[in-house]
């Protein structure tokens, strides 16, 4: 990996299956500039590759999830497209938090602003602490949401709601993320890592089979027609049907249920 990782992103190391992937730039919240986001990059790629690694962990060191794009660097950036900045610095690093077949939880402390928000919606589960929000504040500055999270929000919001937090910049509280379906929960904010882990772990406990195919049905099913998605469901089924993980699970059941 290159020297950025481990500087402004860190990976731990693997635990029962599960790592922690943090931005470190607390200084600034968590702000992406170009050598930090192409870190994450390079990080999230990595632990995707990596068969020992079940569950990843998303999280922000000190305050704040991430506060979105380092805004100083993005001034001076005027004279490359908007479009090639999404693809070369930030949309790889979601596409790998969508396309990897292993869940990832977002543990958010603090803001997760801007781009920081997209980080969020990629993530398959989400937890939230008391004090933290999601915010999309690209319009304060005359831009619009980017990074998917108009694909995201608009499916899990509808069309109202996701316009009213994209157009007035509204801050969305864990609470309130839960109540939308955005967070799976919120808790105590010293807590926010501690039940990110204690999901992690429930998550890894299941047959890493079906639960890679379990996120990839899910993910396919919001681009799937009805029949296309029940073709798709029964084609993964097969391949959980055919592993070994299955037939042992299967007799353990069978086993519990003489005792």
């Amino acid at each position: 990996m290159s020297d950025y990782v481990g500087k402004l992103v860190t990976v731990s190391a693997i635990e029962n299956g599960i790592v922690e992937v943090a931005i470190a730039r607390p200084e600034v919240r968590n702000a992406l500039n170009e050598a930090t986001a192409l870190a994450l990059n390079e990080a999230l790629a990595a632990v995707a590759d990596n068969e020992q690694v079940r569950c990843v962990i998303l999280r922000g060191e000190g305050s704040a999830f991430c506060a979105g794009a380092d805004l100083a660097e993005f001034e001076k950036a005027t004279s490359q497209p908007a479009s090639e900045r999404l693809e070369t610095l930030f949309l790889p690093a979601l596409r790998s938090l969508m396309a990897m077949n292993k869940p990832v939880i977002a543990a958010v402390s603090g803001a997760a602003a801007g781009i920081g928000v997209s980080y969020v919606l990629a993530s398959d589960m989400v937890v939230m602490g008391h004090s933290a929000y999601l915010k999309l504040a690209f319009i304060n500055i005359g831009l619009i949401p980017d990074g998917g999270a108009c694909w995201h929000l608009v499916r899990q919001l509808g069309h109202a709601q996701a316009f009213e937090m994209a157009a007035l910049a509204t801050p969305i509280s864990g609470e309130r993320c839960v109540e939308l379906g955005l967070a799976n929960r919120v808790v105590e904010d010293n807590q926010v890592l501690d039940e990110a882990w204690s999901l992690a772990q429930a998550l890894v406990s299941q047959s890493s089979q079906a639960l890679s195919a379990t996120k990839r049905a899910l993910r396919e099913a919001a681009q799937r027609q009805l029949n296309n998605t029940m073709q798709l469901e029964g084609e993964l089924q097969d391949q959980c049907k055919a592993s070994e993980d299955f037939h042992t699970r299967v007799a353990a059941f069978r086993q519990s249920r003489r005792k």
